[in-house]
């Protein structure tokens, strides 16, 4: 008993590390610039809300992270691992397809029609996402188990969404009559996002935090 509950122990500490790692050393965009692009088009787009965005793609990052973890490593073990390398990124934007059909699905039992029409429209321009599958190539690459796969994989969606809360407040608060012309805009929230980057490599010494 006192064994079964040390493991447990040691998963759930593992479990909340991944996930910490990956909101802040780890973090998507100051660490990698992943999903840049596709987070600046949504701070940008008023049609688009922050939060049904983010908080969509948590829940979809989480499933797709499950799917892939057990998905990819069936190739490995089919006649087909020769030809693995290929196959994988195929397995894996089949894995995003089915966690979008997933999350619809769900989204629609439990939500009224007018939120689920809101989350599922920026939930659609984040399914394929390098921040989505960067995620998932990192955490196979390194050999995460389940746990961290898991962890990971809700940590990179949380940091991403705290990331783009920040960009998007940053990009509130700019006093842009104190901006040269030609730097505003994209260009000083490059820059913003460049001078957090740097804040972020500061803490992990420029070296992967996992």
């Amino acid at each position: 008993m006192q064994c079964m509950n040390s493991t447990l122990m040691n998963h759930i500490f593992t479990f909340f590390s991944y996930s910490v790692l990956a909101i802040g050393a780890e973090n998507v965009i100051f660490a990698r610039g992943l999903g840049l692009s596709t987070g600046l088009r949504m701070i940008n787009d008023p049609r688009k809300d922050t939060l049904y965005f983010c908080t969509a793609l948590t829940f979809f990052q989480l499933v797709n992270s499950i799917l892939a973890y057990f998905a990819v490593p069936l190739v490995y073990s089919s006649p087909l691992a020769y030809y693995a390398r290929f196959i994988t990124p195929v397995i894996i934007v089949a894995c995003c397809a089915v966690s979008y059909i997933v999350v619809v699905l769900l989204l629609g039992i439990v939500l009224k029609r007018s939120t689920f029409k809101r989350i599922v429209y920026s939930l659609t321009g984040a399914s394929i996402n390098s921040a989505i599958v960067g995620t998932i190539i990192l955490s196979l690459g390194r050999g995460f188990n389940f746990v961290e796969t898991v962890g990971f994989g809700l940590g990179s969606s949380i940091g991403y969404m705290l990331a783009m809360l920040l960009v998007s407040e940053g990009e509130r608060k700019i006093n842009h009559d104190m901006v040269p012309q030609h730097f505003r805009g994209l260009p000083i929230t490059l820059i913003y996002i460049s001078v957090l980057a740097l804040a972020i490599f500061g803490l992990t010494g420029n070296t992967m935090a996992l």
